[in-house]
């Protein structure tokens, strides 16, 4: 990084040739030293910091859902964590680390037929793990499918799992549909 910026290089197209976010750029241009950046990693304080022993505990008694970590119990219905290794402070080792969240959307919100193999199996993983994403995921597929096929007389029962599966981010789009189902009907059946 440092060298594209020797060479005059804007950060803007620094990041975007790197594929690093804007300000990760900025902040290696004002460091001086790498010291100055691993010391402002590693002590950077966070708003869950007074929390993270009560959320490391929830988590080691198979608390896997975020919603659920408020409970002052575990969380009912998860099976429990795999054993552990030492040294890991409670968490189970990861074989790989999560994709980033656009890969996953992009993923969910590309036809199976089309993903690699890899990328096919790389979700399978993510929804294996991730209840929340799994549904959300099943309940994008169907929608497409209603789309493509242009089967509208689907949309209501669509409509009512995806507000059974407690999904609020979903909530919004099947309330603005409710409001002229109707026409939204006509309009996914016209051939």
């Amino acid at each position: 990084m440092q060298e594209r910026i020797a060479e005059g290089q804007s950060l803007t197209a620094i990041s975007r040739e790197l594929r690093l976010d804007y300000s990760t750029v900025r902040r290696f241009d004002s460091a001086t030293s790498i010291d100055e950046l691993l010391f402002r990693a590693a002590n950077r304080q966070s708003i869950l910091d007074g929390d993270k022993s009560h959320l490391h505990q929830r988590r080691n008694e198979g608390c896997h859902d975020i919603p659920q970590l408020q409970l002052p119990r575990g969380c009912p219905d998860r099976p429990p964590l795999p054993p552990t290794d030492e040294g890991s402070g409670g968490f189970p080792a990861v074989s790989r680390p999560a994709p980033p969240p656009r890969r996953a959307v992009r993923w969910i919100g590309t036809n199976p037929e089309r993903l690699s193999a890899g990328d096919a199996q790389e979700l399978k993983e993510v929804r294996a793990v991730c209840p929340h994403l799994d549904a959300a995921a099943a309940h994008v597929r169907d929608s497409a499918a209603m789309l493509h096929d242009r089967r509208g007389a689907l949309l209501p029962d669509w409509m009512t799992r995806v507000l059974a599966d407690g999904l609020p981010a979903l909530h919004s789009p099947v309330t603005g549909l409710r409001r002229d189902q109707d026409a939204v009907v006509a309009g996914l059946s016209m051939g």
